[in-house]
């Protein structure tokens, strides 16, 4: 009897042990033949190439300092359409859910009949000229670096957020010739040349609405900022169509920028005007 029990109580405890081998190796055999899904982080770096055509109008409104005036501003507001010379690229860096992506734009625009509304004058003073022959010219470049992140990334959409930094150059040019003299001007005519440097961090959103078959897609991008400039954004919309090679597009683009101080020289400046790009994937 003490034998028999002996060698219950042995059985006994090997079985649990059994059990575990046999649960251990059922879980092996489960992970083993479960499929394997990839990390997006796994995903092999994917680049994005956009040079563009962009011709935007320019509306600016600008406050002159010209030399030998004390100070005494000149505002100018104009709408520049001559373009002379621009330059227009986007890129992009993907790997998995994360995307670095840059903005270049360039343009240059040739001087333009323009209208002075205003000179201060000593004492506040506020005297409007006669303009006869009053002309502006404005140069701009801007380089955006942004970083973002895929919130929903789908057969039939896509949306992310991003963040980054903007800089903008500005360079103006004023040639006046007044009918009559200006006491806050040093004569009739004269010219002046001034340019602003921007820095403004910017925060955002960007996506796009696959159908056809995902042959087509609208996409949209939005983003505004501060810096610098009291307030900044731009916002683009368009159709666009997926080929072997990449995407071609076609869209309408917005960009404002304002500047806070009376005597700031861009005291408003926006370009708005149709886009027509093609992206090559790699």
């Amino acid at each position: 009897m003490r034998d028999s029990t002996a060698g219950e109580h042995c059985g006994a405890r090997i079985r649990p042990g059994a059990r575990a081998c046999c649960v251990a190796l059922a879980v092996q055999a489960v992970l083993h033949s479960a499929p394997v899904r990839a990390d997006p982080q796994d995903a092999p770096w994917q680049f994005a190439l956009t040079p563009y055509l962009w011709l935007p109008y320019i509306g600016s409104s600008l406050t002159f300092e010209p030399p030998g005036t004390g100070g005494s501003p000149v505002d100018v507001t104009d709408y520049l359409k001559n373009l002379n010379a621009a330059l227009f690229l986007s890129g992009e860096a993907r790997h998995g859910s994360w995307t670095l992506g840059f903005d270049l734009v360039y343009c240059d625009f040739s001087d333009e009949s323009s209208k002075v509304t205003s000179v201060v004058g000593p004492g506040g003073m506020v005297e409007t000229p006669v303009n006869s022959d009053t002309r502006t010219g404005l140069t701009a470049w801007m380089l955006s670096l942004t970083g973002g992140y895929s919130v929903v990334r789908q057969s039939d959409r896509a949306f992310d957020v991003l963040a980054g930094l903007r800089f903008t150059h500005v360079g103006a040019t004023l040639d006046w010739n007044f009918q009559t003299s200006v006491d806050a001007l040093p004569g009739r005519t004269g010219s002046v040349s001034q340019g602003v440097d921007l820095w403004d961090g910017v925060v955002g959103f960007r996506g796009k609405v696959l159908f056809g078959g995902g042959k087509w897609f609208v996409p949209y991008y939005l983003d505004a900022g501060a810096g610098t400039s009291k307030f900044t954004w731009q916002a683009m919309a368009g159709a666009g169509y997926s080929f072997g090679w990449g995407d071609l597009l076609l869209a309408y683009r917005y960009l404002s920028f304002e500047q806070s101080g009376a005597n700031s020289l861009l005291q408003h400046l926006e370009l708005y005007g149709p886009a027509l790009g093609a992206t090559f994937r790699f």
